[in-house]
């Protein structure tokens, strides 16, 4: 189903920064596959802006509240564009129309009803729809509490009322009028059977009935407005699902009035599905696509469907088939039923083979309701002529790409977005530049080599890690918004989610490079440093990419970005006071010593520490000025011990110094390789996430 039909969201979820021809450029990389070249890619991108009316804001940015872009109806067009760019058989809208003045959203359903008319099923939801836009509707779906009230052509609403006994008003909407009745009837004592009975056998109310009593309220007061009265979303996981086609275009959309009553049986969904006859669904389905819509209808319905075929001049049926046979579903249903809706059809086409399975006595005219119902009892012949319509064709791979060029185009886009939102990476550079310059101002000259240097050495060094890793914080609004748009495009397998990690991380490699050296060269000279400038840039970078996989992690768990900020704040200050400087691994208590060795900020300040205290300097002074502070007592290192005799004995050696702080691992690429498989690991979890969390599912 993923592979066959889009789905447009309510929202437009599109990146403000690349233009409309982008947007559906990398639509056409992502969904068409590589047999396609470039230039025909180009050629069809073309071609649907001309189809959706956007020629004119071909090259302008999509845009959002601080930059100026496309307008409304633009950016709606732009979203159902990038979602048909394959050419898909179903094509699914959530109030394609919602928020839209009413020029722009006529305008919206004038394009959705060329794509109808170029072959495509078109099934939207619509909130009111002006007069001029339930015309351009081929057949609509009204939904009370899940039950069937109407389904047919816009055009035959007030005939329905009519006989229904409440005739629409002079110069009144019939859409706006049928809502008002459904409404009445909800809130009377009869409730909505009148209307159900009526669409479903063509029983007229009688008087009493079309003159229904409200009810009296439970409560003084209850919410059950004309508020209540709103849109059902059509998803292809709805039990009360129902879909239907005219013969020359595929259109429908659905009312529904929401429930407010908390002991609402949701089961009523399925119910009137089922106890509407399947003739009111199948005026111009195709028995194929149908049979996928409908799995669980009865044999019988489905031999009536199948018989009636297309109203009017048959088209070409989809190209892809069920798998499942309608025709091994038990028949449960009404036979009487099936006739209303046909009884002033007067010309049927009926679809090859099955027209010679027809008596000679039956022509084109003739009521095919009984001669179905009388096939089905006396041979199941059908069912195997329907065995062999019915198999399951091969649709080709799940991805339109392979793997390698998923990640070229993700980057591709990535780029442009950093390059276009230069605030993403200046604001970081400027940040670590600032403080960088700050710090050195502050710590002065630290390459004194004296008792009170070490004490503040270790302050210099465990503030440049915090900062490191609070400076990634701002990747959670970022990552949160873009999320919904990683939903909508891998909810029809536009890419993988693998593909999307990896070719994020290939992006910013370059950008916590630059950041992290930028830090390294200021702090280095200005203060004087000891270390090795390679090192202390690579731990920097090295923290940089951990940090951002970490944020990004949190980023794709909680719902908001507020949520967000409070989580990385939360565990990166445990992280902090874990991490050896406040407390040190003995000092910490058993039962939370686990915190030591997952803190990420461990690591790279005992690299650190490693790279400045591990180059057999000596620092002499006060033994007073090494306390108060975090060394406290001193721990003379293996090292001292065995030089003992060459060493001065008011000296401190840098090995002193990492003994003291607790210092294990005295290598400085096994505290970077440790930290970079903490990276590695926060975004393999960030991967699992994106590829079995986040869903495109309301909660």
């Amino acid at each position: 189903m993923k592979m066959i039909s889009s789905y447009v969201m309510q929202d437009d979820q599109l990146f403000p920064m690349l233009t409309v021809f982008e947007t559906f450029m990398f639509a056409a990389e992502v969904r068409l596959p590589p047999s396609i070249s470039r230039e025909e890619k180009r050629k069809r991108v073309y071609e649907l802006l001309d189809q959706l009316g956007l020629q004119s804001a071909t090259h302008t940015y999509i845009g959002d509240e601080g930059t100026r872009g496309v307008s409304g109806g633009e950016r709606r067009r732009v979203s159902i564009g990038i979602d048909i760019i394959h050419k898909p058989s179903l094509l699914f809208l959530d109030e394609p129309t919602s928020g839209l003045d009413s020029t722009s959203a006529y305008s919206v359903v004038e394009k959705v009803k060329d794509i109808a008319r170029g072959g495509s099923i078109v099934l939207m939801t619509i909130h009111q729809p002006s007069y001029r836009i339930q015309m351009l509707l081929d057949r609509v779906t009204i939904l009370a509490r899940g039950r069937l009230i109407y389904m047919g052509t816009p055009s035959a609403l007030p005939a329905h009322l009519s006989g229904f006994g409440r005739p629409v008003p002079d110069g009144e909407n019939c859409m706006e009028y049928l809502l008002d009745v459904i409404k009445e009837y909800d809130e009377s004592t009869i409730g909505l059977d009148p209307l159900v009975l009526y669409q479903r056998d063509g029983l007229k109310p009688d008087q009493v009935a079309m003159t229904p009593v409200l009810k009296t309220p439970r409560t003084p007061y209850r919410k059950n407005t004309a508020s209540s009265i709103s849109k059902q979303m059509i998803s292809l996981k709805s039990q009360g699902f129902t879909a239907g086609t005219a013969p020359n275009s595929s259109m429908q959309f659905s009312y529904n009035i929401e429930d407010d009553d908390e002991d609402f049986d949701n089961s009523l969904e399925r119910k009137s599905i089922i106890q509407t006859p399947r003739a009111t669904m199948t005026s111009g389905v195709y028995p194929r696509l149908a049979a996928q819509f409908y799995k669980d209808f009865s044999a019988k319905d489905f031999s009536v469907w199948l018989y009636h075929g297309v109203v009017g001049t048959p088209r070409r049926p989809p190209s892809w088939t069920p798998a499942r046979t309608p025709a091994k579903t038990p028949f449960s249903g009404p036979r009487s039923t099936i006739s209303n809706q046909y009884s002033t059809t007067t010309s049927y086409q009926v679809p090859d083979p099955y027209r010679s399975k027809l008596p000679s006595m039956v022509n084109q005219s003739m009521d095919l309701d009984s001669y179905a119902a009388q096939s089905y009892e006396e041979n199941n012949n059908i069912e195997d002529v329907n065995e062999e319509i019915l198999d399951e064709p091969y649709i080709g791979e799940k991805y339109a790409n392979p793997w390698i060029r998923e990640v070229a185009v993700l980057s591709w886009r990535t780029t442009l977005n950093v390059i276009r939102t230069p605030e993403l990476f200046l604001s970081r550079e400027i940040v670590l530049t600032v403080m960088a310059l700050v710090l050195s101002t502050i710590f002065k000259n630290l390459g004194h080599l004296t008792f009170k240097d070490i004490n503040r050495l270790l302050n210099f060094y465990i503030f440049a890690v915090c900062l490191v890793f609070f400076s990634s914080n701002d990747a959670v609004p970022s990552f949160i918004l873009e999320r919904f748009i990683f939903i909508r495009e891998t909810s029809h397998n536009a890419y993988r989610a693998s593909s999307y990690v990896i070719s994020s991380l290939i992006v910013y490699l370059p950008f916590f490079a630059i950041q992290g050296f930028t830090f390294a060269v200021i702090t280095k000279y200005m203060l004087h440093l000891k270390s090795s400038l390679f090192y202390f840039w690579l731990i920097l970078y090295a923290s940089l990419i951990t940090t951002n996989g970490y944020v990004m992690l949190v980023s794709a768990l909680v719902p908001s970005y507020i949520t967000g900020y409070a989580v990385v704040i939360a565990t990166t200050a445990l992280f902090f006071l874990t991490c050896g400087f406040f407390l040190k691994r003995t000092q910490i208590p058993v039962y939370w010593k686990w915190l030591h060795y997952v803190s990420a900020i461990k690591y790279p300040f005992e690299a650190l520490l490693t790279n400045e205290f591990k180059n057999g300097k000596c620092y002499t002074g006060n033994p007073a000025d090494l306390s108060p502070g975090p060394l406290g007592e001193v721990k003379l290192s293996e090292r001292h011990r065995n030089l003992m005799q060459q060493i001065p004995k008011e000296c401190l050696i840098g090995e002193d110094v990492l003994s003291t702080m607790d210092v294990e691992l005295k290598k400085i690429w096994y505290d970077v390789l440790i930290l970079l498989a903490w990276g590695v690991l926060y975004r393999f979890f960030f991967y699992l996430v994106l590829r079995f969390y986040s869903k495109n599912e309301r909660k």
